[in-house]
């Protein structure tokens, strides 16, 4: 038996990052990107609403924030790798972006990958 899912790229299944999409995430990217920053990322784990009104996000895209909504916040126009530092910031990775916007959760996610990494740089495997 296949642990394999049906997997469409057509909508909503993918999301075309365009020049449309880009200036309606502005401030969401402007904002993940802010996180780079230790400080930043202090001061946002500190209070994370704050923070976000300060870099100036609307009531929608605080919220989608604070339900950890990876979808959302990519349908809203957050760049990819801009949402990537946010949910470092808040603990989470790739793998729980990608489960998000499958529907599953980052094991069901990581179990059905072909692929598997045994070790990750820095350390002993």
């Amino acid at each position: 038996m296949s642990n394999t899912i049906p997997l469409s790229l057509d909508p909503p299944g993918t999301f075309l990052y365009t020049g449309e999409m880009a200036t309606k995430g502005y401030n969401l990217t402007r904002f993940g990107l802010s996180l780079r920053r230790p400080d930043n990322r202090k001061a946002f784990l500190a209070d994370e609403e704050g923070y976000m009104r300060g870099a100036g996000l609307s009531d929608t895209e605080i919220a989608l924030v604070l339900a950890r909504d990876w979808t959302g916040l990519i349908e809203a126009g957050g760049h990819l790798q801009s949402m990537l530092k946010v949910a470092a910031t808040v603990g989470e990775n790739l793998w729980h972006i990608g489960a998000h916007n499958a529907g599953m959760t980052a094991d069901e996610l990581m179990a059905i990958c072909p692929r598997k990494v045994s070790a990750l740089p820095g350390e002993e495997s």
